[in-house]
């Protein structure tokens, strides 16, 4: 398993659940309302649960002392990871995906499973009943780009069945004992190559900052009550909107893309649930924003490719088409350093502490209350995730889907958006900590209202 990949192993705790929820609504394709029984849903997603990627599971060295293994799991069974549950209220699915998100997974099997829900009125975004299938991974298995292919190879036509490049062998206790042991001597000679190698990198970063005649993110974040620290419960929310419409908005504004347009609602939508608050943000808020590296960077087979950027939301910006037009330029911004070869250096660092050093910060955590291994203050507020690009419809059966929408993780900040997209309809889903964001029924109000306020400007703006 590559470092990135096993620190979201390492780092799964109550705290901080690594695994997301991608959820769809499917609606009949003709006027008959039919929707499938569960079992044939079930059985439709068991035949094309065939990836690679869904048929091999995690080994786990003695205390971690050594990275974990993937492994084809030799009794593999796809029916055994996909439930089917009663119907639910709208509210109640909410509740019920908040709820999956904080759920640990069972490393002991293939990590991902599927939540068939038979029948869900009033789902935002939707004209029916339709039937709702959540498919829950987790992150050390796949990104947000490998889920697209899981969902793909699930619900886009794709039956067929690629080879895997893991092998089947599961290596025996005592093999695995002496991989563990032997690792130990090669897991500090890599913590200490590694720290070094991280300040030379930092170094020579600092260094090209100095005489940087390109911009830099925020270094530090204006601090706010939402950002933690985060406990173990979950909240979802989702607001919907016409793609249409905002691709309108964006061609009404200009220079600017549809991910500009979600940083910019989220962003104003921030800063007006803390002012309601009293607690109008000292200085501008920041995104942590994901970008693919996907074939530009090491261990090129690592499930997870992709790297963190920070991007100035600009929320002091009154004018939401001037703070678009702002959101545009810092994220061209965090692209263009990306190229500088000091900073892309140190992006393209892929280490991780042993596991057993996390082993032994979460047994600190418990008993001495000492914050666990890889938690630290964050130079951002929020994350956002991107637009999907997605070309091929999804289907199950007689039906088709209507809306994507679902969680995304928390990590060291209390509020995650991510962005789904079927259709004309665009879902923009929060996750939060309902301990920080105590109020997300009111926050999905300001999304709206950011959105309405935006949309406004910009259809009072002249194109061109």
């Amino acid at each position: 398993m590559s470092p990135h990949d096993a620190w979201f192993l390492y780092a799964d705790s109550a705290r901080f659940r690594h695994a997301y929820v991608s959820a769809y609504a499917f609606a009949p394709e003709d006027d008959s309302g039919r929707l499938p029984r569960p079992e044939e849903a079930v059985r439709w997603i068991a035949e094309r649960a065939t990836l690679p990627v869904l048929r091999r599971r995690v080994v786990r060295t003695p205390l971690d002392l050594a990275r974990p293994y993937w492994v084809e799991d030799a009794g593999f069974d796809a029916a055994e990871h996909i439930h089917a549950h009663d119907p639910m209220t709208w509210d109640g699915l909410r509740d019920f995906l908040a709820a999956l998100a904080t759920v640990p997974m069972d490393d002991t099997r293939p990590l991902w499973e599927v939540h068939v829900v038979a029948r869900v009125d009033a789902v935002p975004g939707t004209s029916g009943p339709v039937t709702v299938v959540a498919v829950k991974i987790h992150h050390c298995a796949a990104d947000g780009v490998a889920s697209g292919e899981v969902t793909t190879a699930l619900f886009g036509g794709d039956t067929t069945d690629p080879a895997d490049d893991h092998g089947s062998r599961v290596p025996g206790q005592g093999e695995l004992i002496a991989r563990a042991v032997v690792g130990v001597p090669g897991g500090v000679g890599q913590v200490v190559a590694a720290a070094r190698s991280a300040k030379a990198a930092r170094a020579a970063q600092l260094s090209a900052r100095e005489s940087a005649s390109y911009p830099v993110p925020p270094q530090r974040r204006t601090p706010t009550s939402l950002d933690g620290p985060v406990g173990p419960g979950r909240v979802y929310e989702v607001a919907t909107f016409s793609l249409a419409e905002m691709q309108e908005v964006k061609a009404r504004i200009g220079d600017v893309t549809i991910n500009d347009l979600i940083l910019t609602v989220v962003g104003g939508a921030l800063r007006s649930y803390l002012v309601e608050r009293g607690e109008t943000p000292g200085g501008s808020l920041a995104a942590s924003v994901p970008m693919t590296v996907r074939g530009t960077q090491p261990h090129s087979d690592s499930n997870n490719q992709f790297v963190m950027t920070v991007v100035d939301v600009n929320t002091e910006i009154v004018d939401p088409v001037a703070r678009a037009r702002a959101v545009h330029d810092a994220v061209l911004g965090e692209r263009r350093r990306m190229t500088i070869p000091a900073e892309a250096e140190v992006l393209a660092i892929d280490f991780v502490l042993p596991g057993w050093m996390f082993r032994v910060a979460r047994a600190l955590e418990r008993w001495r209350g000492v914050k666990p291994a890889g938690v630290v203050a964050r130079p951002f507020n929020t994350f956002v995730t991107s637009v999907p690009r997605r070309t091929t419809s999804l289907r199950m059966l007689d039906t088709t889907a209507v809306m994507a929408f679902g969680t995304s993780t928390l990590d060291g900040t209390g509020t995650s958006h991510s962005v789904g997209s079927t259709g004309d309809v665009l879902a923009l889903n929060i996750t939060a900590d309902p301990a920080l964001l105590t109020d997300s029924r009111r926050y999905v109000e300001l999304i709206r209202l950011s959105y309405t306020e935006l949309r406004d400007a910009a259809f009072a703006t002249v194109p061109g």
